[in-house]
C-alpha cells in the first residue's frame, strides 16, 4: 500500500495529480512509482480493456525492492475531470498529437508535460498544446517488461536524464526531478540533453532498425559482420548529422554501448521488432527517419539511415497487410 506524501514539492504541492499517459511497461513503472511514493495517479489509455482491468487488479511491481501491488485509476482520456499538475508522456511518438489532444481539456497553464518519449522531436509535438516552458524532454534506460495488463517486472538498474525543453534549468525543474528521485526513480537533470537524446537516437536507429527488417535478435545477427558493419555506418552518420545541428557528440561512447549490446542483449527483441510481430506501426519516423529530416536541414545527405527508414516502412505496410 501507499503511503500518502507530506512533502512540499513547490508548484506541484503536496499532493500533485499526475497523469499517465499511455499504461503500458514504461508508464505503469513510473506511474506504479509514484503510487508507491504516495502520489496521486491517473492512468490514460485508449485500450477499454487494459483500462477495465488496471482498475479491477491494480498495477503490481515486481522490483529488486520486492513485489508491490496497489490499486490504481485508469480510464480514458473523455472520462478524466481533474486537472493535471504533471503529465508523463509515454505513448508512441506516432501518437503524441493525438494523445495531447485528447487531454487537452485538463491542462493548465500550470501543467509541466514530460515526454521520455522515443526519437527526435517530442517536444515541437506538444509546444502546441501547453508553453514550451512547461515542456521537459529526456531519456530513459529502465528494464521494464509487462507479464499482464499492469504488471511490471524490472529488475536492475535504471537512470533519466532530464531537461526543460528551452534550457533554462526552472527552479520548478529541481521540484520535479526531487519527486522523481524521492520515488525511487533516478533522475538526473543534465544540460546536455540533447547530446543525450541524440546518442540514444543513434543507438536505436542502428539495432531497432537492423533487427525489425531482419525480422531477427542481435543474438542471431552477431556471427555475420555485416551486422556490425552496417551498425557502426548508422552510428556514424547520425554523429555527423547531429554534429552538423549543432549537437556535440561522442561517437566512441555511442558505439561502445552498441557493442555492448550485440555482447549482452543477444536474445533482447527491440521495440521495432515488436511492433512489426504484431503488425503495429513502428517509431522510424523519430528515429531514422528524423535523422534524415534532421540532414536535409543542414544541407546533408542520410542515405544509410534513409535506406534503413524505407526498408522499415516496406516491412510495416507489409506486417499490417497480413
Amino acid at each position: 500500500m501507499s503511503i500518502k506524501t507530506s512533502k512540499n514539492y513547490g508548484i506541484f504541492g503536496e499532493q500533485p495529480h499526475i497523469v499517465v499517459l499511455g499504461a503500458g511497461a514504461m508508464g505503469c513503472y513510473f506511474g506504479g512509482m509514484l503510487m508507491k511514493a504516495g502520489h496521486q495517479v491517473t492512468f490514460v489509455d485508449i485500450n477499454p480493456e487494459q483500462i477495465a482491468t488496471i482498475n479491477l487488479q491494480g498495477v503490481t511491481l515486481d522490483t529488486d525492492d520486492g513485489v508491490y501491488k496497489m490499486p490504481a485509476n485508469a480510464a480514458l482520456a473523455e472520462d478524466v475531470k481533474l486537472s493535471a499538475d504533471l503529465v508523463v508522456l509515454f505513448t508512441k511518438t506516432i501518437h503524441t498529437v493525438a494523445a495531447m489532444e485528447s487531454i487537452r481539456h485538463i491542462l493548465t497553464n500550470e501543467t509541466i508535460i514530460l515526454s521520455l518519449q522515443n526519437g527526435l522531436g517530442n517536444a515541437d509535438k506538444i509546444s502546441p498544446f501547453v508553453n514550451p516552458e512547461r515542456i521537459v524532454v529526456g531519456t530513459t534506460l529502465v528494464p521494464a517488461d509487462l507479464t499482464g495488463i499492469g504488471h511490471v517486472v524490472s529488475h536492475g538498474p535504471s537512470n533519466s536524464h532530464i531537461m526543460d525543453s528551452i534550457l533554462q534549468k526552472p527552479i520548478w525543474l529541481m521540484n520535479l526531478s526531487e519527486m522523481l528521485n524521492d520515488a525511487s526513480l533516478t533522475t538526473d537533470i543534465d544540460p546536455e540533453i540533447m547530446s543525450v537524446i541524440w546518442s540514444k537516437v543513434a543507438f536505436n536507429a542502428a539495432l531497432n532498425a537492423i533487427c525489425a527488417i531482419t525480422g531477427s535478435v542481435p543474438g542471431g545477427l552477431s556471427p555475420s559482420p555485416a551486422f556490425k558493419a552496417l551498425a557502426r555506418n548508422v552510428v556514424h552518420e547520425t554523429v555527423v548529422i547531429g554534429q552538423a545541428n549543432g549537437v556535440v557528440l561522442d561517437e566512441g561512447y555511442i558505439w561502445c554501448n552498441v557493442e555492448m549490446a550485440m555482447r549482452e542483449h543477444l536474445n533482447h527483441k527491440p521495440s521495432m521488432l515488436q511492433d512489426i510481430e504484431a503488425a503495429r506501426s513502428t517509431e522510424i519516423d523519430a528515429i531514422n527517419g528524423a535523422i534524415v529530416a534532421a540532414a536535409e536541414k543542414v544541407g546533408l545527405d542520410a542515405p544509410v539511415n534513409r535506406t534503413l527508414f524505407q526498408l522499415v516502412k516496406l516491412a510495416e505496410q507489409v506486417a499490417l497487410n497480413k
